[in-house]
């Protein structure tokens, strides 16, 4: 998923890097940072009707588009499009989310709105927003601790269409402590200036490798 060259952040400490912005190595990215997750951006669509797999509409307005629901059940690896909540195995975790009638369930673009993920014991675990555009796939994803605080929050924009000539995209993830402090982050850019890549954990530039296993360390704890 990460591509591109190394933006270093040497000399940086982690008391450093959470309150110097002035830093060079740092600046690049500093005001796309959120060193708590106070300073995080709300979900987009604040609804308590989605907090329970059950009350969400068959179909809803989202953008001025008509959408309809999809159902995801997955075990282990295995991922499967139901057609109710009814057909949901027990021990299955369950996804819901809302795509215009014409995509296929399948496709690595669907996506329009909310789209909810709840484990096999009905804790909310993860929410991402889908940018209601037909252009540009543009999304906003929120990872939960069991206690409900945020773990991980990231936003990625990028062509719906990935065969076009003008590709471009933008990604950043933030990962959070349980006091809700910043303790890793990853940023990529590509455009026809280049392709940038960042990767740090408390402060100290990291590979793509050791970012990769110690947030997978972080996440697979808190579940």
């Amino acid at each position: 998923m990460f591509v591109g060259f190394a933006c270093v952040l040497l000399g940086l400490s982690w008391r450093t890097a959470r309150a110097d912005h002035t830093n060079s190595a740092y600046e690049p990215i500093h005001d796309l940072i959120h060193h708590t997750a106070d300073y995080v951006p709300p979900f987009p669509m604040v609804d308590r009707q989605f907090l329970k797999a059950r009350d969400w509409p068959d179909t809803l307005i989202i953008g001025g588009v008509r959408t309809v629901r999809r159902i995801h059940a997955s075990g282990g690896d295995r991922i499967v499009a139901l057609r109710s909540l009814k057909d949901v195995n027990p021990g299955q975790r369950v996804t819901l989310f809302y795509d215009v009638p014409e995509t296929h369930w399948s496709e690595a673009r669907a996506g329009w709105g909310p789209r909810y993920s709840w484990s096999a014991r009905g804790r909310l675990e993860e929410r991402i927003w889908y940018e209601p555009d037909s252009s540009r796939l543009v999304t906003r994803d929120y990872t939960y601790y069991k206690s409900g605080r945020l773990l991980g929050y990231s936003w990625r924009s990028e062509p719906r269409n990935q065969q076009g000539s003008d590709f471009a995209y933008e990604y950043l993830s933030e990962f959070f402590d349980t006091d809700g402090q910043l303790i890793a982050v990853a940023h990529e850019k590509k455009d026809p200036s280049g392709e940038v890549s960042l990767f740090a954990w408390k402060g100290e530039a990291v590979t793509f490798d050791e970012f990769r296993m110690k947030t997978h360390v972080l996440y697979a704890g808190s579940r």
